[in-house]
């Protein structure tokens, strides 16, 4: 992939530390509430929280693949003063989760966001309409869990992670094949060379948190991989309205792949592309704009 840097190296042994939390909650803003709710397995799942005082829709959010909750640090803020509950919570495999570094399975994954859903309820008011946003592989799971019929009013898709194509389907395979037999217990790393299309903060979030993966197993990749697989069949049983977003320069996804996603949705979809947007969008230079289309659409739909 261009501009990025691509080696192996032995796994890692052990989990972040409580030292290494505390650096990704330094950014947060002093409303913030942060803490774990309690999973139907029994795992604690941690979670950061904005609450405004009267707000007048919610959202969920999903991070990508190698990331955690604090990808939305900046974005929970600037959504929170425009009058936005939200919750970003760590997927299971990455962030601070007990399982980091391991894939929990499809099923897991759209699991926790219907308990996650049923969480934030809880601190809102009854009736408050509640969004999913999911980034990437997070956006992959929304779809997922949407399909199953979570009880919302509407999904934002930030470059979801998708893969169409039966040939490129049989690629990974082929090479996910060989990378487990050729690298056993290693894992790959993957290390960006430029970061000039990201926010200052977020460039520093990505190159310096200890929380964000930096190299990832076989088992996450193929888990990675067959989910965005199967988003682009399941999109087919998603009813409520979508706003899917793709970036104009994604360096990670093709953009084909994306639209076949959407124009499988069953329901009301509006489509987005930004002229000169990378894969991560919400952490852009230009990240105001994309929040800006995003908070403007929401507001149709409340």
């Amino acid at each position: 992939m261009a501009g990025y840097r691509i080696a192996l190296r032995e796994a890692l042994v052990g989990r972040p530390s409580i030292d290494d939390v505390r650096w990704g909650l330094q950014a947060l803003d002093r409303r913030v509430r942060y803490g774990a709710f309690q999973a139907s397995d029994g795992a604690h799942v941690p979670y950061r929280l904005w609450l405004p005082k009267r707000p007048r829709a919610a959202l969920l959010l999903l991070h990508g693949a190698c990331d955690y909750s604090g990808a939305f640090d900046s974005v929970g803020a600037r959504l929170a003063r425009a009058g936005f509950a939200m919750m970003a919570y760590d997927q299971r495999g990455f962030g601070a989760t007990q399982s980091r570094g391991t894939w929990a399975g499809d099923e897991r994954l759209v699991r926790d966001v219907g308990e996650a859903a049923e969480f934030f309820r809880t601190r809102l008011k009854p009736g408050l309409p509640l969004f999913v946003l999911g980034e990437s592989m997070g956006g992959a799971v929304a779809i997922h869990a949407a399909a199953a019929q979570l009880d919302i009013a509407g999904l934002v898709l930030m470059a979801p992670g998708a893969l169409a194509s039966p040939f490129r389907r049989s690629l990974y395979s082929w090479l996910l094949y060989a990378f487990r037999m050729i690298v056993g217990k290693r894992e790959l790393v993957v290390e960006r060379l430029d970061s000039s299309d990201l926010s200052a903060a977020d460039a520093i979030r990505l190159l310096g948190d200890p929380m964000v993966m930096r190299s990832i197993n076989a088992e996450l990749l193929d888990g990675v991989i067959a989910l965005a697989c199967s988003a682009v069949d399941a999109a087919s049983r998603v009813t409520v309205p979508t706003l899917t977003m793709v970036g104009a320069k994604d360096d990670l996804l093709r953009r084909d792949c994306i639209l076949q996603l959407h124009q499988n949705l069953a329901g009301p979809k509006s489509w987005a592309d930004i002229e000169d947007g990378p894969h991560l969008l919400l952490h852009w230079t230009r990240g105001k704009e994309v929040l800006r289309t995003v908070r403007r659409w929401i507001e149709r739909h409340i």
